[in-house]
């Protein structure tokens, strides 16, 4: 190894010496250094380039004789041991620049300006030694030989280097990262190699190796000046963000304050801004529009109505309710909002919501009566938005729509009034809402719960005047524990609660016209829990009392307050439940013959001038079934009718039942006569074509995979599907409305499916009422074993044939 070095050491240093010249001229063409540092480091690059160059002048003219080599090694020597002293006096000012500017230090630590005079002095030795020959003499034959006194060259120089790294110890917390790590590297190299050198002479094992620490330390300050830089740009970019950030939310805040004095015009309507923005930006978001375009359709939504500021009070809260010269005026809001918006150049979308969020799907809204794609997007999503909210947001005249409703009503307007596709999202969001989370019922935008079904606590005065959010009942047994406290002076009606048995869209009570009509508001009976009744929409109710152990001592005795606590379990198979109340000594069941099995059963808590909290709600893990709920009344069946090939179905909820599955061929044809059942009023209250697969041929085998789920108003209501479906729905000249199409379904009709098919496509056809519905599935894999069943919600099937 040293006889290779000492072979090539002039090359590499010539290498090292033209990198270090490399990078002395990057040094001076970058701009990012401070000048003090820049000059520092090139002065350092630049002296390191000479020593190695003097020094290898120094080797090729050892022992030259002649003039050349008199002056060559003379001079390359005085160079080599010259440099060494500025190298480390730059590396030991580079030292002190990074203490000052980026320690903290106010100056450069004493003992640093002492290297700095050890320096001077060092190189005022070197000028010395080329008159007296202190370190160093050369023969005749121009030969370098070491003087008796050559320690004294590395005196100073090793000074230095330990004064530098003890100050790098006493500052380490001080110099950090990337930049200490390249300091402790030259010193630590440079001590070593020159250790070296003073046992092992002919290679310059001193300065190639300060020469590499040189330019590692001017690597690891450029790394560390490409993350200082990186830092300065992210605080930008941060600052930019935050800025970009405080003046959204300026302009958010600015928007939000101007739609409350929007919507302050008409105290119905509070908060209906907020709500429709909301919606319309989920709307977008479900469409697929990406984040600026979905916040562009926020702030769009939220100042739709900005218009309305310019009206009259009167007029906007008669919107429904105008004469024809108040309904001109009323329209110019939209104008209105467009002149009121102009003004804001940067925000150029939000005129496009003020103008057009009237105009229709088909060409029939105003002010300008746009047609389709020639309605601006933001303008059709605030269409559907504000509809929405109108229908599911309490007002102080009207009550929040059950979804169901909204949905069929939305789907009605598809088309017509609104664009299919944004009509597609809001089902989605609709259908994914089962909480019915996306509504604000009251006024304030709050949501009142009434549901002691949640463990909560209801305050009772007049009869009801406030009845629990019901509790739906099914076939798994349920029991409630509730504590009823009386008012003070009332008299013993308040520890007889009662139960309101009922069915309605929204799973609530309702004694208003129009709330009733609209939630198909049904109250089956009004049950005591001494054991009164009343039938009201009830076929027969039948009542069996006992006494309990507790003999009477439910009550709390000797408490200063009188608390009397019950159990309540429901349950209910098709149309009948079972209702048992213990408390106060007695047990009372109650049997209710529903008035069918088609609608749900929820029991609301009703009480009299008391306070009732429920302390359990839960299963208990009872689940009835036939016979075990003793049948006070026949059974209502709709399917008394001649039988086809396949026997008759009533299906009495969503997907409860369905007809004998049958297997899928090409040709095959289904004939069947369908009728909605007389608790139908919903557009999906029809029958389902289900394609399925499974092991045993039934929808609930083991196995099962879903290809198809086709409704006859031609909606998909595939569940989890596993194949493509590609669905066609066209209305027919024949299509009236969709009011007349639930008609003619209540009436009923022969229905025919077709289906064709080709490996693994299969293509399935029908029309009714109007209605032609064509359906394209495309299975993806080799699934052979195909079936086909009919089932829907609400409905009667009856003489089911298969043909080919």
């Amino acid at each position: 190894m040293i006889a290779f070095l000492k072979s090539y050491q002039t090359d590499i240093m010539l290498g090292l010496a033209s990198i270090c010249l490399i990078i002395a001229l990057f040094t001076a063409l970058t701009r990012t250094l401070p000048l003090r540092r820049k000059l520092i480091l090139l002065t350092m690059e630049i002296c390191s380039a000479t020593w190695l160059f003097a020094d290898r002048v120094a080797y090729i003219y050892h022992g030259v004789s002649g003039e050349a080599g008199y002056y060559a090694v003379r001079i390359s020597n005085f160079l080599v041991f010259l440099m060494t002293v500025v190298v480390l006096e730059c590396v030991n000012l580079y030292m002190e620049d990074v203490l000052v500017s980026e320690g903290g230090l106010k100056r450069a630590p004493v003992p640093l300006l002492i290297c700095d005079y050890f320096a001077c002095v060092a190189a005022v030795l070197v000028i010395v030694s080329q008159f007296t020959g202190l370190y160093y003499t050369f023969d005749e034959t121009n030969t370098y030989h070491r003087s008796g006194l050559y320690f004294i060259s590395f005196l100073f120089p090793y000074s230095i280097l330990i004064l530098m790294f003890v100050m790098m110890i006493v500052h380490r917390k001080r110099l950090k990262g990337k930049v200490a790590f390249s300091l402790y590297l030259f010193v630590v190299g440079c001590i070593s190699s020159s250790l070296v050198q003073l046992v092992i002479y002919g290679i310059s094992w001193m300065d190639m190796m300060a020469v590499i620490m040189v330019i590692v330390v001017y690597l690891f300050a450029f790394l560390d000046l490409n993350e200082r830089v990186e830092a300065a740009n992210r605080i930008a970019i941060n600052h930019l963000r935050s800025e970009q950030e405080s003046m959204k939310r300026l302009f958010s805040q600015t928007a939000g304050v101007l739609a409350v004095a929007i919507d302050a015009k008409d105290p119905r309507t509070r908060g209906s801004s907020a709500r429709v923005a909301s919606y319309a930006k989920e709307i977008a978001r479900v469409a697929g529009y990406d984040e600026k375009d979905c916040d562009e359709i926020y702030y769009t939504a939220l100042l739709h109505d900005v218009g309305k500021i310019s009206l009259s009070d009167a007029i906007v809260s008669d919107e429904n309710d105008l004469t024809e010269e108040e309904s001109v005026v009323f329209k110019k809001h939209a104008d209105m909002g467009v002149e009121l918006l102009s003004g804001i150049t940067e925000y150029p979308f939000l005129k496009e919501g003020a103008r057009s969020h009237h105009e229709r799907y088909d060409g029939q809204g105003y002010p300008e009566g746009l047609k389709g794609e020639e309605i601006p997007v933001a303008a059709r999503i605030v269409a559907v938005a504000d509809f929405y909210d109108s229908m599911t947001s309490r007002r102080i005249f009207n009550e929040p729509l059950p979804q169901r409703t909204v949905r069929e009503e939305i789907l009605k307007g598809a088309g017509t009034e609104f664009d299919p596709d944004f009509v597609k999202a809001v089902v989605e969001l609709i259908d994914a809402d089962t909480e019915y989370q996306m509504r604000v019922v009251d006024d304030d935008g709050n949501r009142a719960d009434t549901d002691l079904a949640k463990g909560g606590e209801m305050h009772f005065g007049e009869y009801k005047e406030e009845v629990s959010d019901g509790i739906k009942l099914s076939e798994n047994e349920i029991r409630i524990q509730l504590t009823v406290r009386p008012d003070k002076d009332a008299g013993p009606e308040a520890l007889i609660p009662a139960i309101v048995l009922f069915d309605s869209y929204d799973g609530c009570t309702h004694n208003d016209d129009r709330s009733i009509r609209a939630l198909n508001y049904l109250e089956y009976a009004e049950i005591w829990f001494d054991g009164h009744v009343v039938a009201n929409a009830a076929r027969n109710i039948d009542v069996s009392a006992g006494e309990t152990e507790s003999g009477g001592q439910d009550a709390a005795a000797g408490s200063t307050e009188r608390l009397v606590s019950y159990t309540v379990t429901g349950a209910r198979f098709r149309d009948h439940v079972r209702l048992a109340v213990s408390g106060m000594g007695r047990e009372t069941v109650f049997v209710v013959a529903l008035p069918d099995a088609a609608r749900f059963a929820y029991m609301g808590i009703a009480g009299e001038h008391c306070t009732i909290r429920s302390t359990e709600v839960a299963e208990t893990g009872v689940k009835v079934a036939e016979g075990d709920i003793p049948r006070i009344a026949e059974e209502v069946s709709f399917i008394d009718r001649v039988e086809g090939d396949i026997p008759n179905v009533q299906i009495e909820g969503y997907r409860s039942a369905w007809t004998e599955p049958v297997p899928l061929s090409d040709g095959m044809r289904l004939v069947f006569h369908t009728m909605s059942l007389p608790t139908a009023n919903l557009i999906w209250h029809c029958p389902f074509i289900l394609v399925f697969s499974s092991d045993d041929g039934k929808p609930d085998g083991p196995g099962y995979r879903e290809l198809a789920c086709i409704r006859l108003d031609g909606e998909n209501a595939t569940y989890n599907g596993t194949a493509q479906n590609d669905t066609q729905v066209n209305r027919l000249e024949g299509f009236d409305t969709w009011d007349t199409w639930k008609k003619d379904n209540k009436n009923g009709y022969d229905c025919r499916i077709d289906f064709r098919r080709r490996r693994n496509r299969i293509v399935m056809s029908t029309e009714n009422c109007g209605i032609k519905v064509k359906n394209t599935t495309t299975v993806t894999d080799r699934t052979e074993n195909i079936f086909v069943t009919v089932t829907g919600d609400q409905c009667a099937l009856t003489d089911i044939r298969v043909k080919k």
